[in-house]
């Protein structure tokens, strides 16, 4: 954290997943000027994506099924 406190403005470019969003959380908790940019590419899942144009897609969920197997 000394590393990043050392620095004027701090630009974060995480993925917009629960994981990336939990770090610039505590990134934004423990500095004050963390400059969050991964709203510039919302619905995708990190801005390698947004600049190849690949929308975030939501893993499927199987529904589960009831009964004996066989």
């Amino acid at each position: 954290m000394d590393f990043l406190k050392s620095h004027k403005e701090i630009y974060s470019y995480l993925d917009n997943d629960e994981a990336g969003q939990r770090v610039t959380q505590f990134i934004k908790s423990n500095c004050a000027s963390v400059n969050d940019r991964s709203k510039q590419y919302a619905g995708f899942k990190d801005l390698n994506d947004y600049l190849c144009q690949k929308p975030m897609v939501k893993p499927e969920v199987k529904a589960k099924k009831f009964g004996l197997k066989r």
